[in-house]
């Protein structure tokens, strides 16, 4: 869920690689036509449906009902861009079998507070409790959470021009221990790590570049 774009796109590639069938939901159903449509022409022979599911709707539960019963049976759901609130409808899906695990993702913001992120921090820090409670409420099943620190996603775009953000991504990696800011293709290896072992559950996998050796405030405004 959330993986039109960005990380969550780049989950879906990773899986596909992997050999994985995969369903894209997106807030319309042209939006997730379209993903698959993209990823069809890279991966002609991907296993992908593309679901419509608006979460923003005040018909959210029934509209998740609705969606996992169209897609049929699933063993590993992917949260990257999605309201917890649909954990609900979502966990109710997942067989209880340590084969199937619930990944969510959290922001890094709960490790680096700066200045106007306070909300963004609460949620991400109430994510990791989550995590590590619904590991137990929902055992066997695995439940884990991947934190991204940087990443050169689409989504800096909608904040800046491409100059702009090319000069802060290059700043960001002079001062990462591995010399780059995070790439998409990298992160969603962490999320491939807790979807396939099975020994892995409350876990939160950080893949940061780095990040936390050092502190950089400035960077996030």
């Amino acid at each position: 869920m959330g993986g039109r774009t960005s990380i969550g796109r780049g989950v879906i590639e990773a899986s596909i690689e992997s050999g994985a069938r995969i369903t894209v939901s997106s807030s319309s159903q042209h939006s997730a036509d379209s993903a698959v449509s993209e990823i069809k022409t890279l991966y002609p022979s991907a296993d992908i449906a593309g679901l419509k599911c608006d979460l923003s709707k005040i018909t959210v539960e029934e509209d998740l009902e609705a969606l996992f019963n169209e897609a049929g049976p699933v063993d590993h759901i992917v949260f990257t861009a999605a309201d917890v609130l649909a954990l609900g409808v979502a966990v109710r899906h997942l067989p209880k079998s340590s084969e199937s695990s619930l990944t969510l993702t959290m922001g890094s913001i709960a490790d680096h507070p700066a200045p106007n992120w306070a909300l963004v921090a609460f949620l991400a820090t109430g994510l990791m409790g989550l995590t590590c409670n619904l590991a137990l409420d929902l055992k066997p099943g695995r439940v884990n959470a991947v934190k991204p620190g940087f990443v050169n996603t689409g989504l800096w775009d909608a904040h800046m021009m491409q100059d702009e953000k090319l000069a802060m991504m290059e700043g960001i990696g002079k001062k990462m221990p591995v010399g780059k800011a995070g790439q998409v293709e990298d992160v969603a290896e962490a999320y491939l790590h807790v979807v396939k072992d099975k020994n892995c559950t409350g876990e939160i996998i950080k893949t940061r570049s780095g990040q936390q050796l050092f502190y950089m405030p400035d960077k996030i405004k």
